[in-house]
């Protein structure tokens, strides 16, 4: 393992790209070349799912079916007695793929459109609605999803490497599990929205296309957050996985960051409330950190009881949004549980405000991100 970037020789990245390349070539009916595609669930659960455009069409998931017209332009899918129904008629296939004259939008996705590429298919628990995207399109959507377009270059190619070796990794990991796409749309894989990415994070895409990070010749779960507060979190303790790449880091690029420090103030009652105490909180303090210095346990008291949460638990109880990271301090004073804290989100991997600082004072991408993910290397997969 080592700490600053050392690029790859030629011959040592074609035998890194070798086995990322054998395995692309089981996921993608045209060769790697041709243009990836992934497959995102903008919508999954029991249904139903209705889909509204201009001149739709519904054709099964099966060979040699066609394609009929949607009346009225809407299509509303669902499960009856376990069969797939589309607009209460049955359909006897595993799914249905969808098109158009012009944008479809998802009910349960009502912000987006989409241009095409929709399938919607039985999953486990019910349907999945997804939506088919070229790679480089998808990491430049996830790009700009997942990081101001304003950053500076260098940060938002840091960014769309990170987000296509996360999609690679997804995608073979699906594979493996048999599951019908590959990540879903929401901070629990990464955040996308369909539509024409900013110009910025396109050129960022463009630029770095192809690229992912790997390390012992496979591509890595390039996990990232907006702020670290001054040391990243190790992937063990932010995120239950461990792994030498994300390891804690110093940081000294993310002050700028409007959450690089911030104060939460809990009212007492509320936060006894939401441990299970009986009343207020009268004390609270951190009684177990991990190595960065981020709260594990937290110790909560009032009316002759007390309790000791995971600080994740905590986080989760109060909202991820309301305490923004577990690099806090806390206590009790004037009726509220007073949080001060450093950084947000779960602090491994990249830090998104420390990529802007270091692009900022001069670093590219390529030591931006061997900062971030001590031990990887770069590989062009195509």
């Amino acid at each position: 393992m080592h700490l600053g970037f050392r690029p790859p020789r030629a011959a040592a990245a074609r035998s890194a790209a070798g086995p990322i390349l054998a395995a692309l070539a089981l996921l993608a009916a045209t060769p790697a070349r041709a243009g990836e595609v992934v497959r995102i669930a903008v919508a999954v659960g029991p249904g139903p799912f209705t889909v509204t455009a201009p001149g739709l069409t519904v054709a099964p998931l099966r060979e040699g079916s066609g394609a009929a017209e949607a009346a009225a332009g809407r299509a509303t899918f669902a499960l009856r007695g376990g069969a797939l129904t589309v607009n209460g008629a049955p359909l006897d296939a595993a799914g249905a793929a969808l098109d158009a004259a012009g944008p479809l939008r998802v009910d349960a996705a009502p912000r987006a459109t989409f241009a095409g590429g929709l399938e919607v298919r039985r999953a486990p628990g019910g349907l999945a609605v997804i939506h088919a995207v070229p790679l480089e399109d998808y990491v430049a959507a996830v790009t700009v999803s997942e990081m101001p377009a304003r950053f500076p270059p260098a940060a938002l190619q840091a960014q769309a490497v990170a987000a296509r070796t996360f999609a690679v990794f997804k995608k073979l990991e699906a594979v493996g599990e048999g599951r019908p796409w590959h990540l879903g749309a929401t901070v629990l894989d990464q955040v996308y929205r369909a539509g024409e990415p900013d110009p910025r994070a396109r050129a960022a895409a463009a630029a770095t296309a192809g690229e992912v990070l790997v390390f012992e010749h496979a591509p890595i779960e390039a996990y990232f957050h907006s702020t670290c507060g001054g040391r990243t979190e190790r992937g063990a303790d932010a995120l239950g996985r461990d792994r030498p790449y994300l390891a804690s880091v110093a940081c000294d690029r993310c002050r700028a960051s409007p959450r690089a420090r911030w104060t939460v103030r809990v009212p007492a009652a509320e936060l006894g409330a939401r441990a299970g105490l009986p009343g207020a909180v009268a004390s609270a303090r951190v009684a177990g950190r991990t190595a960065s210095g981020r709260a594990a346990r937290v110790e909560l008291a009032g009316r002759g009881r007390s309790v000791t949460l995971s600080a994740v638990d905590l986080r989760q109880r109060l909202g991820f949004e309301r305490l923004p990271s577990l690099d806090f301090d806390v206590k009790v004073a004037g009726g509220a549980a007073v949080f001060q804290g450093r950084g947000a989100g779960h602090g491994a991997g990249l830090c998104q405000w420390g990529a802007a600082g270091a692009a900022e004072a001069g670093e590219d991408y390529r030591a931006i991100l061997a900062r971030y993910y001590p031990g990887t290397e770069i590989v062009r997969m195509y």
